[in-house]
């Protein structure tokens, strides 16, 4: 593609990008510009690729089969085998992740029907997919906080989520798909310990494949990623409670709950809970 012209000024923009396993992770920071994909940069493409582009800083409006606004925060989809029109109305920051096709075709059995329509961020699982992605950028995956095959499964089962959503669906899941959550559930917390552990691990001792494994959990609403923060929140609370645990430091606990990394550790317990690990501890001993 390329800048067809500058809304308003100069042109400036930067990009940096970082490999996320399959997935190529794109932060974009630019002053208000249109930019165009004609059937000459389409034709120029050795492979087809979808690309998930999150605006965290204003909104704006594309033409993608057909002419769509895209607010402020919000996600779409794009088809790499299409044309397209940008139109940035404003300065923008995005967070914009590059998806072959092999991969998202085991999240979304037809990943064209979702194609140019946006995810808007005040639905359940477009609030939780747009988030998610918001807050990755290249500069923040060097910390290595969590495994980077588990950031590329979280991404995947949330459009899961999202396009299941968006196609009305919503079916209730079936007692099979119920049981095979619980084991699913049952095994994370049993090894929610391991700071490496991701779904591969948990599909290959139940005996299923990671697909079946994150389409289980898409059909009962949840998540791999959510699943696992929960059991290693929930076992640091007993730790924190627990007298025994006194003389551990809280990095010990966050440790010996999974978390690698103490700040990561402390955000997602004060998200999960309400109040940081200290104030946990505080109020027990």
């Amino acid at each position: 593609m390329v800048v067809a012209r500058a809304v308003t000024g100069p042109f400036k923009g930067e990009i940096t990008a970082a490999g996320l396993g399959p997935l190529t992770l794109v932060h974009g920071v630019s002053t208000a510009h249109d930019c165009v994909r004609g059937v000459e940069h389409v034709a120029l493409s050795t492979s087809r690729q979808f690309h998930l582009i999150v605006n965290r800083q204003s909104s704006w409006n594309l033409h993608h089969r057909d002419w769509v606004h895209v607010g402020r925060g919000d996600a779409v989809l794009l088809d790499s085998s299409l044309g397209h029109y940008l139109n940035f109305v404003q300065a923008f920051d995005n967070v914009h992740l590059v998806l072959p096709e092999a991969w998202l075709g085991q999240w979304l059995p037809d990943p064209a029907a979702f194609v140019g329509r946006p995810l808007p961020s005040d639905a359940i699982w477009a609030r939780a997919l747009t988030a998610f992605v918001a807050q990755l950028t290249p500069e923040d995956l060097q910390h290595g906080a969590l495994p980077i095959n588990l950031i590329v499964d979280h991404v995947g089962a949330l459009l899961a989520l999202c396009a299941n959503q968006m196609s009305g669906e919503g079916r209730p899941p079936a007692l099979r798909q119920r049981q095979l959550c619980d084991l699913v559930r049952e095994a994370i917390v049993q090894r929610c310990t391991e700071c490496s552990l991701g779904a591969l691990e948990i599909a290959l001792a139940l005996g299923i494949s990671v697909r079946t494994l994150h389409r289980t959990l898409a059909a009962c609403e949840q998540t791999f990623g959510g699943l696992l923060m929960s059991a290693r929140v929930a076992l640091a609370t007993r730790m924190l409670e627990s007298p025994l645990m006194a003389r551990l430091t809280i990095s010990e606990i966050g440790r010996r709950a999974g978390f690698s990394d103490p700040s990561h550790f402390a955000r997602v317990f004060r998200r999960h809970s309400g109040i940081t690990p200290a104030q946990m501890r505080h109020g027990h001993i």
